[in-house]
């Protein structure tokens, strides 16, 4: 049974990540541990004149008595633990909280809105730092087709593209098959604007999607299609999962080895920062 934090967002808001969450736990067994964060910088406040451990101890109990009801509200798998944590850097504790306990998928609601662009700040520091699987989900009503893809590194000849071809092939085959997703891959090959050689060029487009059919079948993975764009990446990735209306595209985040193996990629930032669908990193 894998063990799924969840983020959740603050009282009055859509508990977005908790519903992936719960559609997660319908499919199969998963053990959730939900966490409410909350932080005010209390001596900063203006007119505070109360001990400020008696205002953090009032706001800590209001948050607890939220999350009670919650719970209570809500139709929980098994084993579903909660806590609500005071502290002022959500990354920071994620990340050493994941050191310390045995997580297979973290679960967020995106700080996002459609045509704005990217994350916000929290967000994309939880994708440069985080050691396990990140799901950042959106609201998108307009998801019609239960459909999961991911996009592939098209540099097949570098041993590390392909193995992080591979982390997020498998983690997207199991993915689908949990939700009863149909799963797809899409790989973009950048082009100059001016292609000195067509020819050559085409015969490398198809020797390309040769090696790339390839990484798919040695994943094992059953992928119900290959689609294969040209182009800036950041864009054409995200045409092909809007136009198919897919509800998750799935990225590799790091490649190098050593200390910038955590660094998310220039290519991959920007396919995350224009995506209007839940988006899930893999490390």
């Amino acid at each position: 049974m894998q063990k799924i934090l969840v983020i959740l967002d603050k009282p009055k808001h859509e508990q977005i990540a908790l519903r992936r969450a719960l559609e997660l736990a319908s499919k199969e067994p998963v053990q959730l541990h939900l966490v409410s964060f909350v932080y005010e910088p209390i001596q900063w406040l203006p007119f505070v004149q109360d001990p400020a451990n008696d205002i953090s101890a009032r706001i800590r109990t209001e948050r607890e008595s939220w999350l009670e009801t919650l719970k209570q509200e809500t139709e929980l798998p098994d084993g579903t633990t909660s806590e609500v944590v005071w502290h002022p850097d959500i990354p920071s504790w994620t990340h050493d909280f994941l050191e310390e306990h045995a997580f297979a998928l973290v679960v967020k609601t995106a700080q996002k809105q459609f045509g704005k662009g990217g994350f916000g700040s929290i967000d994309w520091r939880l994708i440069e730092s985080l050691p396990v699987p990140l799901w950042l989900a959106v609201n998108t009503h307009w998801i019609k087709r239960d459909r999961i893809v991911a996009a592939l590194d098209p540099a097949v000849n570098n041993a590390l593209h392909v193995e992080l071809n591979q982390r997020v092939l498998k983690l997207a085959g199991t993915t689908a098959q949990a939700l009863g997703a149909d799963f797809e891959a899409v790989a973009c090959m950048p082009v100059p604007d001016v292609v000195a050689d067509l020819d050559t060029f085409r015969e490398q487009t198809g020797a390309l999607m040769n090696a790339l059919d390839k990484v798919i079948a040695d994943s094992g993975v059953d992928c119900k299609k290959t689609h294969f764009v040209t182009g800036k990446p950041a864009v054409e990735v995200n045409r092909v999962v809007d136009r198919n209306k897919a509800r998750m595209i799935m990225v590799g985040r790091g490649i190098r080895k050593g200390a910038r193996g955590f660094v998310l990629g220039n290519t991959a930032e920007r396919i995350l920062g224009r995506s209007n669908t839940d988006v899930l990193i893999v490390p």
